[in-house]
This record gives C-alpha cells, structure tokens and sequence, in this order.
C-alpha cells in the first residue's frame, strides 16, 4: 500500500468480509456500502447487523472515508470488538418489512436514491457492423432531449 491510511482501509475491509463468511457460512459473503445493499444483503437475507458504527461517522464504502484518523477509529472499534456483527431476532418477512434507514448502521448517511426509471431512454440503438458501403452510418439527432423527470419548479413554471 502506499499509505498507511490505505492499508488500514484494506484490512478493514477483509476483516469485516471474513467475519461475515465465518457467521453466515457463504463464501461469497462480502460487505455492502449502500443503504440498499446493507438492507438486502446483509440485514434481510443473513440477518446480520452492524454494532458499533461511530454515530459521527457516515456509514458509506470506505473509500470515502478519508483521512487515517477516521480510518483508525474504524479499526480499532473492529479489532476491540467494540464494533461487531449480531444476529438479528426477527424472522425473515418482519425484516424485510423495515426500511432500510431503520436498520442503517449509522443516523448519517447518504439515504437510498430515487428511483429514475431507465438510463437508456431517448437513446439509440447501436447499429448492426455489416457492410459500412452499402449501409452508411446515420446521422446523428442532436435535438432537445426531454429530462427523466419533471421538478416541482418546472411544473410551476408551466
């Protein structure tokens, strides 16, 4: 590693994958960042929850979080065992039924994005590579391009 605050991350990161491979018994078990996947993954279908998470500290990948003093933190809750992974008492549909910033690590967090539909709207499809002589390539439609959503301002301006 070329800085220490990147090898902490590292081992960070390995120990918490490697702890939830040894409870959940999956080998492919492996650590998600976002409020989504951590709901999913870990909480819903393990039944696993994240104990310990500093309340100041924003729960996200650790490749936002900067600076060794914070990385430090991290790990030495992990290695003190002060920061572990419980089992979560409820059965699978009951924790599937709470959302998931009720089970976030930590109150701060980047929250669960909207969703905006599809990202290849409006878009054209590639053409097929068959004789480029006899099927010359289109010309392309730069027009005006409607967004995916409409903003509460711009349907008061409407």
């Amino acid at each position: 590693y070329a800085r220490r605050e990147l090898w902490m991350r590292g081992v960070l990161r390995k120990s918490l994958n490697e702890a939830l491979v040894s409870l959940t018994g999956d080998a492919c078990a492996r650590m998600h960042w976002t409020l989504k996947g951590y709901h999913r993954k870990i909480y819903v279908e393990y039944g696993l929850e994240l104990v310990g998470w500093p309340q100041g500290e924003i729960f996200a990948d650790l490749s936002e979080v900067t600076g060794s003093k914070r990385i430090s933190t991290l790990l030495v809750l992990w290695e003190t065992g002060l920061m572990f992974f419980s089992r979560v008492e409820l059965d699978k549909p009951a924790r599937a039924a709470r959302t998931p910033e009720d089970v976030a690590p930590s109150m701060l967090n980047a929250g669960v994005p909207p969703k905006l539909g599809r990202s290849d709207l409006k878009k054209r499809y590639g053409r097929k590579k068959v004789d480029p002589m006899r099927f010359p390539p289109r010309y392309v439609r730069n027009g005006p391009k409607s967004e995916k959503w409409v903003t509460a301002a711009a349907e008061a301006r409407a």
